[in-house]
Formats: C-alpha cells, structure tokens, sequence
C-alpha cells in the first residue's frame, strides 16, 4: 500500500495531464501531494523529512505555477528538488564527518567508510546529472518531453541507479556470513 502511495501522485499528475493540461495536472498533483501526507499518517507510518520537503516544493512551485498560468515553476521545482538533495548529501557529509546515507542505512548495512563515501558522491552526481537534465529539457524541448521525462525518465534513471547502488553495496557489505545465516 505504501508504494502505490508514494508513486499515486505523479501517476495521477501524469493522467490529469494527457486528459487536461499541465495547469490541472499541478493543482491534481497538489492536492494529491497533500492526500498522501495525510494517508502515511493516517495509516501509523512515518512521514519522512523527503516527504515534507516534496510537499513543499509541491506546493510552492505549483502555487506560483497556477498564480502566475507559467509552467516554468513546476519544471523548475523538479531541478530544485535534485540539487537539495545534492547539497544534503554533500553538506550532511561535511558536517557530520559522515555519509547522511551511513546515518540512514548503516544499521542495516554495513559498509566500511570509503564505500559510504564513494556511494554518497555517486548519489550527489547523479542528482545533479539529473538537475541539469531536467532543466535542459524543461527550457528546450516540448511540455510533452518535459513530462515523459519528469514521469518516466527520472523515475527509470533513479530506478536504475538505485539497483547499481545496491549491487555496489553487496559487493562491499562486510557481514555476508551473517546475511547467509540469517537467510537459511
């Protein structure tokens, strides 16, 4: 159930777009947003900080999208929105002298520290691979190229990313033995 919640906006953005325009798409996307929010409590999980900082960025950049009919605001938000998490990664690893990744997966998998790093760098580069991406294609290609790429092509890349970030965590987790016999 948490994963159609957490792709269902998008998708219905993606739907409200090919049935209307990018104007009702948003405000869906809004108010989807916000129904999603309000599901993952409701249902006991927890709400994580990438949620809230979504929302947000929802929020704002649709507001002003709708305030001002300028779809460049919710084009934008996407860029934003990969060049934050870029900077938490980068910022997080400064100042706490450890990967954010490590501090949120390092219970369950244990890496030794240059693996941590190596793989926050990956995650900052990729983020912001896909900033730039997203604001190339947002200024010089169509509305509908913009779209498939926001809906299929972040999703895809970050998909495959994730699945090579995985493989590379394997290849570097220390407690294999224990995994084997937890397993069997």
């Amino acid at each position: 159930m948490l994963l159609i919640l957490e792709y269902l906006p998008i998708v219905l953005f993606f739907i409200f777009y090919l049935l209307g325009d990018i104007f009702i798409a948003t405000g869906v996307l809004m108010v989807a947003t916000v129904m999603q929010i309000i599901a993952i409590k409701f249902m006991r999980e927890p709400v994580t900080m990438r949620h809230w900082i979504l929302m947000w960025a929802i929020l704002i950049f649709g507001s002003i999208t709708l305030f001002l009919r300028d779809e460049w605001f919710v084009k934008i938000k996407v860029s934003i929105v990969y060049v934050a998490i870029a900077l938490f990664l980068l910022i997080g690893t400064k100042w706490q002298r450890r990967s954010p990744l490590q501090a949120m997966l390092g219970q369950e998998i244990n890496l030794p520290e240059f693996a941590w790093l190596r793989l926050t760098y990956a995650w900052v580069l990729f983020a912001l691979v896909l900033a730039g991406l997203n604001l190339y294609i947002a200024e010089y290609m169509s509305l509908d190229a913009w779209v498939n790429f926001k809906v299929f092509g972040t999703l895809g890349a970050t998909l495959l990313f994730s699945v090579f970030s995985g493989a590379y965590m394997f290849k570097h987790h220390t407690d294999r033995d224990k995994d084997i016999k937890e397993i069997e």
